[in-house]
């Protein structure tokens, strides 16, 4: 699914495709708090973000994100 999602919010679907330019779709995802994972992912499987800024690394776990 995430595959299908990024190929629309890139714009790849469309014969128009630019690759610098936003095509301007939005996607919206529903029932994503319906997710299966498996083992113990939802605890061990971890999400990265970087703000920026020196000690600006953030760290989730998949149940913090939903």
């Amino acid at each position: 699914m995430c595959s299908k999602v990024a190929k629309i919010l890139r714009g790849k679907h469309k014969p128009s495709f630019t690759p610098h330019v936003d095509c301007g779709d939005n996607v919206i995802i529903i029932n994503a708090s319906k997710i299966n994972l498996t083992g113990n992912k939802w605890s061990d499987k971890k999400y990265i973000s970087y703000t920026g800024y020196p000690g600006g690394q953030r760290v989730k776990t998949a149940q913090q994100l939903i």
